[in-house]
């Protein structure tokens, strides 16, 4: 899986621009900055951990802007990798300045995006099953969607599609919008021949009823009851790709594992983000 380290630059430019400005006023207070100082990162639970080149990077470009020559990270493990608590996880040597400034902004995008490879291993490991794909949305902080989902996947789960530009996906609000009814909406985009190209989200089997007279890609049923899944899935009979969303947790996932489905998209992966605890210590 290839990074694209352009992204990687720019989000951490960002970041910094936000955090450090054009100084560290605190580092006024240092007798030496230029002192070369070792420190330690230390993981303080058991979780995946994810986002080792946003954390290098946001060490670079401090360093750089510092003009400090001297900057070294050893990693002991890389994305998607277990980690126990209290394990030394990361070797650092550089200057004092680089150090202290780089720091939080690099502690942020780790601790964030090791939270999402986590709890989608936590999903994918709950759902126990390769013959469905556990999906993300585009429920995810803003400016930072390539990183999250690139933590979704390092947690061994799937990317849905990025943004607006790449998939067609015709939600309850575009049907509502048109005020014509949901079959005269079907009829319409396979007349402008896109439904064999898109995702269409239903709510109720009757939609489902009708979705099955047309040819559609894909079919998301969005808060259908488990019951409810098992009779859409018959109802369209392998006609097209079968999505589910909506109200689905680590603690109800195992329940779909063995339905005759394609994906399970989930926004908790990237919307409601726990970060992993992690300290970054200077030895003395």
């Amino acid at each position: 899986m290839k990074i694209h380290l352009s992204r990687v630059k720019k989000d951490v430019k960002l970041a910094l621009k936000e955090d450090l400005k054009n100084i560290d006023v605190s580092l006024l207070g240092l007798k030496d900055r230029k002192v070369l100082n070792k420190a330690y990162l230390i993981s303080r639970e058991d979780a995946y951990i994810c986002g080792v080149d946003w954390f290098n990077e946001s060490f670079k470009q401090v360093a750089k802007r510092y003009r400090n020559q001297k900057i070294f990270l050893k990693w002991k493990v890389k994305d998607g990798n277990k980690i126990k608590k209290n394990q030394k996880i990361l070797e650092i040597l550089a200057n004092a300045d680089t150090i202290l400034s780089a720091e939080r902004t690099a502690l942020n995008f780790l601790q964030t995006l090791s939270g999402i490879c986590t709890k989608t291993q936590s999903y994918r490991l709950k759902l126990n099953t390769k013959s469905i794909k556990l999906l993300d949305t585009r429920k995810t902080i803003p400016n930072l969607r390539y990183a999250e989902k690139y933590a979704v996947r390092k947690g061994k789960g799937f990317n849905h599609r990025f943004g607006l530009f790449d998939q067609i996906l015709i939600k309850e609000n575009h049907i509502s919008s048109q005020n014509i009814g949901f079959e005269n909406f079907v009829k319409y985009l396979e007349k402008k021949d896109i439904l064999r190209n898109s995702t269409i989200e239903v709510e109720d089997l009757n939609q489902v009823k009708i979705l099955t007279r047309y040819k559609v890609k894909n079919i998301l049923l969005d808060n259908f009851s488990i019951s409810e899944i098992k009779k859409a899935i018959k109802l369209i009979n392998r006609k097209a790709k079968i999505e589910v969303s909506g109200n689905i947790s680590t603690k109800n996932i195992q329940k779909y594992k063995n339905l005759n489905i394609n994906y399970i998209s989930v926004g908790d992966l990237t919307k409601n983000i726990k970060a992993v605890d992690f300290s970054l210590l200077l030895k003395n």
